[in-house]
């Protein structure tokens, strides 16, 4: 036995079947009188009470990393720095800069003017030319060196821990092997026997592409491991054995389901290394074995600039302070990822 339908129930299902609201609308419902549990229908009641629901939407975990993320104003003043700083390093050439390869002979030495805002070194070269352009083979080693040291860690620790078995083992064992090299002390030894020769090859550049070679080749051991215990955490979830169960392939799994889930903290992680790896090369320039003049280099300044610090502070001062600036931005950066990706952190 069919029971009638509520008064202006037709009305509503037609109204929703024919799609008349977007996403978000409220929705309003016809509620026949007395319905509920446990009411009575009273007779002769007239037309039903009509109820405005709010539509529920879904919670974006994206758009909600996003929020923390621009709420928190030093990652955001940090990401706007860093930003500033990477356009001067690209556009270097078309800013109305000095020539900080040509020096000027009768300004050595000089404290900040008109003409040389920050002042000039022991060879005349002007200060804020040579910090700007110093910024390239520092960013290139952090930035392109973390983006090699990312993509074989990620590559590397997403298989190993995924397909388990003699691969995990095998590869978990180069990744000791390597992780036991002093990364330092490698980059030292191999800039000293082959950065003259690189220098020859390719120029100014060759000692950056050198460095950058190097940290990329020896860097990934420690992102593998962590990439490896996410793969094995994600590996048994329900999500990845519902994929199996359906027939879908290992690649889609890892690329549909793994990667996804990992990118957000890999992304924290390379942007600490970021910072790392600059703070290396710069130690090396400061050795001598970072970019040669008279090309400029932030570490090079550093420790040229220390020689005269009791003439004119600001030459080591100022390209120090560009140093700290750099990989305190990166820094804070970081922390804002990781407060925005996992709020539980930052609690």
């Amino acid at each position: 036995m069919s029971l009638p339908s509520p008064p202006g129930d037709d009305a509503v299902r037609t109204g929703m079947a024919r799609g008349d609201r977007s996403a978000g609308d409220a929705v309003r419902v016809t509620v026949p009188p007395g319905s509920g549990p446990g009411a009575a229908v009273a007779p002769g009641t007239g037309a039903g009470v009509e109820v405005a629901l709010e539509e529920v939407r879904p919670v974006s975990l994206g758009r909600e990393a996003m929020r923390r993320f621009m709420a928190n104003r030093l990652a955001m003043l940090s990401l706007g720095v860093l930003i500033v700083l990477i356009l001067l390093a690209i556009f270097a050439n078309v800013l109305p800069l000095i020539d900080p390869t040509v020096g000027d002979p009768f300004n050595q030495d000089s404290f900040p003017s008109h003409m040389h805002l920050l002042g000039t070194d022991d060879s005349g070269h002007d200060m804020l030319s040579a910090i700007i352009f110093g910024l390239r083979p520092a960013l290139a080693v952090g930035i392109v060196g973390q983006v090699v040291t990312t993509i074989l860690g990620v590559v590397i620790g997403v298989v190993a821990g995924f397909l388990g078995g003699w691969v995990d083992a095998a590869l978990s064992r180069v990744t000791d092997l390597i992780f036991a090299l002093p990364t330092f002390l490698l980059a030292f030894l191999v800039v000293a026997v082959l950065g003259p020769g690189w220098d020859n090859l390719f120029g100014g550049t060759g000692r950056v592409i050198l460095i950058t070679f190097v940290f990329g080749l020896v860097g990934w051991p420690a992102l593998m491991r962590f990439v490896r215990s996410l793969t094995l955490s994600f590996k048994e979830q329900q999500f990845v054995e519902a994929a199996r169960t359906v027939g879908t392939s290992r690649w889609r799994i890892i690329t549909r389901h793994i990667l996804p889930n990992t990118w957000g903290l890999v992304l924290v992680q390379a942007t600490f290394g970021v910072g790392g790896y600059i703070y290396t090369e710069t130690t090396l320039s400061l050795l001598g074995l970072g970019v040669q003049p008279p090309n400029p280099d932030l570490g090079a300044l550093v420790a040229s600039g220390a020689q005269h610090i009791d003439i004119n502070w600001l030459e080591s001062v100022a390209p120090a302070t560009m140093l700290a600036i750099l990989v305190v931005a990166f820094a804070f950066l970081g922390d804002g990822l990781r407060d925005a990706i996992d709020p539980r952190v930052g609690e």
